[in-house]
């Protein structure tokens, strides 16, 4: 064998990797893209037996491999185990069982039949890692890396069955990611959405073209060991291609007509500044400076025009990732989406059915009944405040968590209380608010160590030895140290655990550094028999006193309290102790796990359904009580991930949080293996 144009070693690495336990591929090798030679195996010994037995002369010729999982029958061709010059049949859409990869392929714009310069394959390599990191951002594993010898290869792992919607669901995802990072010198490849598509054979030479000092021919390699590639679900996928614009519908009401919308003029109308290029799809507009946020400039934000017409905007900077199109149309016209015509006011003087009892007003010494402009302003009306929670139903639904009130949480033992508890530290410090905790059942550490994991996500989450345990990297841990600084602090639990003892300590605090959020945990880890002899007076003494502290330093203090036993379905009289917890606090949370006895529960409580959507969580956290708006039995479903510790909001969030944020918007690499260097 001709050493420089073939390695072994990396042959087998590269089948070893992409298809183990003897799966089924197809290898083809190409001579200028005339003659070509096609065979079927299923192990590397196989393919290198027949490499060197029937393809004597590799200059000049080209090696494609198969990625995607084959019918077994294609085994039975005539290239079974050799190579077979123009065989009567190859690899073809109808032969593929289903996806085992997404195929992301990204290569410098080049004259045909030539190979990369060495600043191409540069180019190319910066693109790889952004694309990585926007990947890594969304929630998506780790690819396998691959360098073509002309660009460079990301090969997302998938289960999909080979179906035409599947087919669109591949190409769509390769078509957003081509729209946010192909330019005028790098593509990716949109072709590779096909089932039967090949890849290169890696441990073989890229032989495009001359052999020159300019555009050598290079050899071919997966990049790294590869090691822990795992299953993307289709969740991620699905989320991925929903970032592809759609056309907007023509509206009669005020003869808009997409088609015919002028962007580059409407650009110009309003003063933004860009530079214009081009992709796969259609048009790229690379803005100066973000819509939204002046800070996010260079190439973070665009907008993109497709060959349909759509039009579509995206930031890579986190804050502004859910903004689309019409959030930027809207921030300049803000009536473009609406009717320019009323529709008529129904009757309003219309005879009512019934004439009602007429009632007289006893006006009272000093209350008018009519209040003038100047009454209303002089009349008190403090400010509210809200920390936000992370959680987006207790966001939306009672404004998240209200200062100068109290709250309790609650739920039966590994419900998720603590997840919940953490998770709520990190989004408060990333929304600019101080929290201060008591943790009387976990050690510093301990609390450090589970809330390290949920602030670093899954990205940053290394797996140990021991099955489901992860680890946060030392570096990254100073990070996040150095992120949560002075808005956040953890009570040391040397001190002891006389509640009026570390009361006094918190209003010390207080005065010279307020925190928004002060989080308890738990009522029956305090010390609370200096305040009554009875059991249950002390109880209703605490939740008192809470509400009396939270209202003077305009803080909000959230507490856990467990359940006492619970035969039925988890209620807010379930809580432990005195029945004033339930009464005394503004708001009540209950954290369930979603198994047998809360679907059976439930089910008999509530009438749901089997097929109810909530039975798709791990966790549900329900809002028991609500002061402000008197919402209560609504239940929020969260989704656990095993590496991070998360309770997330939908399987396919991934939080970034600022610890982890650099300038140009992508999840900083210098955090995470740079694949491409």
């Amino acid at each position: 064998m001709a050493i420089t144009m073939i390695n072994e070693n990396e042959i087998r690495k590269a089948i070893a990797i992409l298809k183990p336990d003897n799966q089924l591929f197809e290898v083809r090798v190409i001579y200028n893209s005339k003659q070509m030679y096609s065979g079927y195996f299923q192990s590397a010994d196989d393919l290198l037996k027949a490499l060197d037995r029937d393809i004597r002369e590799y200059a000049g010729c080209n090696m494609y491999m198969t990625l995607n999982a084959l019918n077994d029958a294609c085994y039975d061709r005539e290239q079974k185990n050799k190579f077979v010059k123009n065989p009567k049949a190859t690899t073809s859409d109808n032969d593929v069982e289903g996806y085992e990869y997404m195929f992301v392929d990204i290569d410098p714009h080049r004259p045909t039949g030539t190979s990369s310069t060495e600043k191409q394959i540069e180019l190319a390599k910066e693109v790889g890692n952004k694309v990585y990191s926007f990947m890594k951002n969304i929630g998506f594993n780790d690819p396998v890396f691959g360098f073509s010898g002309n660009g460079v290869h990301l090969l997302y792992k998938i289960e999909l069955k080979n179906a035409v919607d599947r087919r669109e669901l591949v190409k769509k995802c390769l078509q957003v990611l081509d729209m946010y990072f192909s330019n005028d010198e790098i593509q990716i490849d949109l072709k590779n959405f096909n089932p039967s598509r090949v890849c290169k054979l890696y441990g073989t030479q890229a032989q495009k073209g001359a052999n020159t000092e300019e555009r050598p021919h290079r050899m071919s390699h997966i990049i790294g060991d590869a090691k822990n590639i795992k299953v993307n679900d289709a969740a991620y996928l699905k989320k991925l291609a929903d970032m592809f614009p759609s056309e907007e519908k023509p509206q009669k009401y005020n003869n808009y007509q997409p088609s015919q919308f002028d962007l580059d003029e409407w650009l110009n109308k309003y003063g933004l500044r860009y530079r214009k290029t081009s992709y796969s799809g259609g048009t790229k507009y690379i803005l100066d400076v973000c819509p939204f946020d002046s800070n996010h400039n260079g190439k973070d934000a665009c907008i993109f025009r497709a060959s349909s017409g759509a039009i579509g905007f995206h930031c890579f900077h986190n804050s502004c990732a859910d903004k689309t199109w019409r959030d930027v149309r809207l921030l300049y016209e803000p009536d473009a989406y609406e009717k320019k015509q009323q529709e008529y006011e129904r009757k309003i003087y219309a005879k009512p059915k019934s004439q009602p009892e007429r009632k007289k007003i006893e006006e009272k010494e000093g209350k008018p009944v009519f209040l003038t402009a100047k009454d209303i302003l002089t009349m008190p009306k403090p400010a509210e405040r809200f920390v936000k929670t992370g959680i987006n139903d207790i966001d939306k639904r009672v404004r998240g968590l209200k200062t100068g009130y109290t709250s309790v949480i609650s739920g039966l033992r590994a419900s998720g209380k603590s997840s919940v508890i953490s998770e709520i530290c990190l989004d408060c410090v990333e929304a600019g608010n101080k929290v201060d905790v008591y943790s009387g059942e976990l050690s510093p550490q301990n609390f450090m160590r589970w809330m390290n994991l949920q602030a670093a996500g899954k990205a940053y989450a290394e797996p140990t030895q021991f099955e489901g345990y992860y680890n946060v990297s030392r570096q990254n841990q100073e990070k996040i140290a150095e992120w949560l600084s002075n808005n956040f602090s953890l009570y040391n639990n040397e001190y002891g655990n006389d509640f009026l003892a570390i009361k006094d300590q918190l209003e010390r605090k207080f005065e010279r550094n307020k925190p928004d959020l002060v989080i308890l945990d738990n009522l029956m880890a305090f010390d609370i028999k200096s305040l009554s002899d009875n059991k249950y007076e002390a109880q209703t003494e605490f939740t008192w006193s809470l509400h009396e502290m939270a209202q003077e330093y305009d803080v909000h203090i959230m507490f856990v309290a467990h359940p006492r036993k619970a035969m039925g379905f988890l209620r807010l009289d379930d809580i432990s102790g005195t029945a004033d917890i339930g009464n005394a606090v503004d708001n009540a949370f209950i954290v369930h796990r979603v198994n047998n006895d809360f679907k059976r529960l439930s089910m008999q409580m509530f009438g749901w359904k089997a097929d109810d959507d909530l039975y798709a969580a791990s966790n549900v956290i329900e809002i028991a009580k609500d002061r402000d708006g008197g919402l209560q039995d609504y239940f929020i479903p969260l989704y656990y991930e095993v590496e991070s510790k998360r309770l997330k909001n939908s399987f396919t969030e991934n939080k970034i949080y600022g610890w982890g944020d650099n300038s140009d918007g992508f999840t900083g690499t210098d955090q995470m293996q740079i694949p491409f260097e």
